[in-house]
């Protein structure tokens, strides 16, 4: 009904579900099903778009036509609806969204993916929430993070578009029904960082515990901040926790575990491979270690 209304009211000047050549001419919206519209800009004014965007969910401005894939990622950001997401059958075993802000709008996104895309080992999409905000998706096909210089790609973002960027990097999750739930829990992750944390430009999950720990006791909200604490086997806890113990000095936990220097050097690094927390330096030793503080006391 409401796409009937809005084809007789702008007759020629909208698209529904179509391609263009000149997409910057357009202003770009999604229904509630998930259909693509594009009404001409000089056909809009501007109280017509404030109006269509409540009912309507309005796409960022961009220099390039989303693909179908894009298109649906973007409606299961904004909308939570996996619908679209559904009809695709090769999707990842896992995926990881990296969040990111922009205090100053980005003037081409299509030089903006290029640069961000040349800058990761695997396939990423990139699905932005309003001007200054976006998800970049990254499939991957193990559960396992490889070593990204994310310091080094804020700064190159930041030379190359004259903006100040920040990220939060989230975690690997496999594709399930609970991934949702996963994506916005880092987004709040986000949010709290960046009100607690402003100056600070790549955020990681270890820089995240503290804050949970502090706003609102929000203990259920570590706990899946850190997933990985359900599947370690009872053998890994004691040699984690005693490591931290002895001010992480590998010789010394070594020496209490009973352990060669070696074998605990080895454990540690497969600790680090497997979860992704960097707990030979502080901020990721002590979100670890306030984290297994709340598994021991919410199981007790």
């Amino acid at each position: 009904m409401l796409l009937e209304q809005l084809q007789s009211y702008y007759k020629d000047a909208i698209v529904i579900n179509e391609q263009v050549d000149d997409i910057a001419a357009y202003e770009w919206f999604y229904t509630k099903d998930g259909d693509k519209i594009g009404i001409c800009k000089q056909r809009l004014s501007e109280q017509e778009k404030q109006l269509l965007s409540i009912f309507l969910t309005p796409i960022p401005d961009t220099d390039r036509m989303m693909s179908d894939e894009e298109m649906a990622w973007h409606r299961w950001i904004v909308h939570g609806d996996s619908t679209m997401l559904q009809h695709f059958s090769s999707h990842s075993p896992y995926y990881r969204f990296i969040h990111f802000w922009t205090k100053q709008s980005i003037a081409n996104k299509n030089d903006f993916y290029d640069t961000i895309s040349g800058l990761f080992p695997e396939h990423i999409m990139i699905v932005w929430e309003h001007d200054h905000r976006g998800v970049i998706i990254e499939k991957k096909r193990k559960p396992t993070p490889e070593p990204l210089p994310f310091a080094e790609i804020i700064d190159t973002l930041s030379t190359d578009f004259y903006v100040t960027l920040h990220l939060f990097i989230g975690q690997i999750h496999p594709y399930s029904s609970q991934l949702y739930e996963s994506f916005c829990h880092e987004r709040r992750c986000f949010q709290l960082a960046q009100t607690y944390m402003p100056k600070q430009t790549v955020y990681q999950m270890e820089d995240i515990i503290p804050l949970l720990l502090i706003h609102h006791a929000e203990l259920e909200a570590v706990k899946k901040s850190l997933p990985f604490l359900e599947t370690l086997d009872d053998e890994w806890l004691p040699i984690i926790k005693t490591f931290f113990q002895c001010d992480l000095n590998v010789s010394l936990a070594a020496k209490k575990l009973y352990m060669h220097r070696n074998s605990l050097q080895y454990r540690i690094d497969k600790f680090i491979e497997k979860t992704g927390m960097d707990i030979k330096h502080f901020q990721g030793a002590v979100a670890v270690y306030l984290a297994m503080l709340i598994q021991e006391y919410t199981n007790h």
